[in-house]
């Protein structure tokens, strides 16, 4: 350990020694994060010495972004009320969940070698941002499309209980090797349709659940051409990897019809109902897609407005990316953005 974060360290002590009303293990905080902020120093400096001063700042900006999560997590966090009936967290905490923006780029040690493998897994800190808003511990949590099981490992992490669908039988192995084994959680993931989700649930015999937290497939996106860059999405292909999450007819990643991709998800949706709670909360993760053509199809606004006919459409919280490819689309004739932004749309069980 360096002179300089045995320092922060002994910080850390002292504020914990002075400070009996903060919940968070600041030394458990220090420890997930020194392996990360040694490895993104050597990269910076590596580049610094290299003259690749625009890549440098990239990566200080995620050290600025660590550190500042640092210094919140060493201040007081103040009282937590007995009367908050939706999450764990006190005002302080609650007020900064609720900025309707989060930048968040997944750190080195949460891009394990057999994650590479799927095509679009998203950071666990966003998943965890929003299980500490809308649940508190021992709550239930629900992901229709669980993917390698990034909201199962945060549910574990988060002292939640989690259940999930995954149509990908290689996937759903992979995200229950993720969570080791608890015996005051129940952590578990079914291969099979998010459209048989009712089915399923009823052979589990599990509670309804207050909170659903998922990311469905961006329509076909990820069977698209972007362009002549070589883009992460050819290189992944080149070196092996899954370019879309199956070729199974039943993944509504395959579907080429937008509007039947947009009914079918919506309907999933309204399907599951039966396993909600009143006034649960669900949190869909998509994004506005650049077609071939080169139109935009708003497929997130789209989204939202089919739900509003059997949810409550409550909010839209945007996710940034900083660290995230550019390619140099459209170049030199033709506008064409850089799209490093999802929607996480916010409904409500009427």
């Amino acid at each position: 350990m360096t002179g300089k974060m045995w320092q922060v360290r002994e910080q850390v002590k002292n504020e914990i020694s002075r400070n009996t009303n903060t919940k968070v293990n600041f030394l458990e905080f220090i420890n997930q994060n020194q392996a990360d902020i040694t490895l993104l120093v050597s990269e910076a400096n590596k580049l610094y010495q290299e003259g690749k001063f625009g890549e440098c700042a990239k990566i200080f900006r995620q050290l600025a972004r660590i550190t500042k999560e640092l210094e919140f997590n060493c201040e007081s966090k103040g009282k937590y009320s007995d009367q908050n009936t939706l999450n764990d967290l006190t005002g302080k905490e609650w007020l900064r969940h609720t900025k309707s923006w989060l930048v968040v780029d997944g750190k080195p040690s949460d891009i394990v070698h057999d994650i590479k493998n799927h095509p679009a897994s998203f950071p666990p800190a966003l998943v965890n941002h929003f299980i500490e808003f809308f649940t508190k511990k021992g709550d239930w949590v629900f992901d229709p499309f669980m993917g390698i099981g990034s909201v199962l490992k945060s549910a574990q992490d988060l002292q939640r209980n989690c259940w999930g669908i995954e149509l990908n039988e290689d996937y759903q192995k992979f995200a229950l090797n993720r969570v080791k084994s608890n015996g005051s959680l129940f952590l578990d993931v079914t291969n099979g349709d998010a459209r048989n989700t009712v089915y399923l649930w009823e052979k589990t015999q599990h509670p309804k659940f207050g909170f659903v937290i998922t990311s469905p497939p961006y329509w076909d996106m990820l069977g698209k051409s972007r362009g002549g860059v070589k883009s992460p999405l050819k290189q992944r292909v080149e070196n092996g990897l899954d370019e879309k999450y199956s070729e199974n007819p039943h993944d509504i990643g395959n579907i080429s019809d937008l509007n039947r991709y947009l009914e079918e998800l919506y309907t999933i949706f309204t399907d599951i109902k039966p396993i909600l709670k009143p006034k649960a909360y669900i949190v869909v993760i998509l994004q506005n897609i650049r077609t071939q053509s080169g139109e935009m199809e708003p497929i997130a606004w789209k989204f939202a407005e089919l739900m509003r006919k059997s949810f409550s459409l409550q909010q839209e919280f945007i996710w940034c990316q900083d660290q995230k490819f550019m390619g140099i689309w459209g170049y030199p004739k033709v506008y064409v953005s850089n799209l490093h932004h999802h929607y996480c749309l916010v409904f409500q069980n009427k």
